[in-house]
């Protein structure tokens, strides 16, 4: 292969992935990100090998390098929140979350990522004690249907009490 390649490199890495070959997967993906090593498409595709394979930091660096090369289909940072929150890393977790958030408002995008990214923020700024930025949160929470209004109307309590 052309080590240049990098279209190759990464089909071949897709390939293993599908057959749930990822140490081999892996190995491919890296090589791509090697040939295009700006590209947030190859971080990411090699922070999930590392996911499956358990390997935790070497999932993070691939996924925070793909961030820093701004990641283009807007899903590390989801991935990198729930990544950190597994690492008990809660103060980077946040700081994703939150600029996830910005991005989906600003292009108009409300998932189930916006609900877990909403429901981790009304609960962490509870715990920091900044009351307001719970409340909003809390409040935009309840603007969903599902399981979850229930959740935020009675954080919206538990706020309006500790105030």
């Amino acid at each position: 292969l052309d080590p240049t390649d990098y279209r190759a490199w990464y089909g071949l890495g897709q390939t293993y992935e599908i057959h749930q070959m990822y140490n081999y997967a892996a190995y491919y993906y890296a090589n791509a990100s090697l040939a295009r090593p700006q590209d947030s498409r190859m971080w990411s595709a090699l922070g999930g090998c590392y996911e499956k394979l358990d390997k935790k930091e070497e999932q993070k660096k691939c996924l925070e390098r793909s961030e820093q090369y701004k990641d283009k289909e807007g899903i590390v940072l989801h991935k990198l929140a729930k990544m950190y929150i597994g690492m008990n890393e809660v103060e980077k977790a946040a700081r994703c979350f939150e600029e996830n958030l910005k991005r989906k408002d600003k292009e108009e995008i409300s998932s189930k990522e916006t609900v877990e990214a909403l429901m981790f923020l009304a609960k962490f700024y509870k715990a920091k004690g900044k009351y307001d930025d719970a409340a909003e949160k809390a409040m935009r929470l309840h603007d969903y249907n599902g399981p979850e209004r229930e959740e935020a109307a009675s954080l919206i309590k538990e706020i309006h009490t500790l105030k």
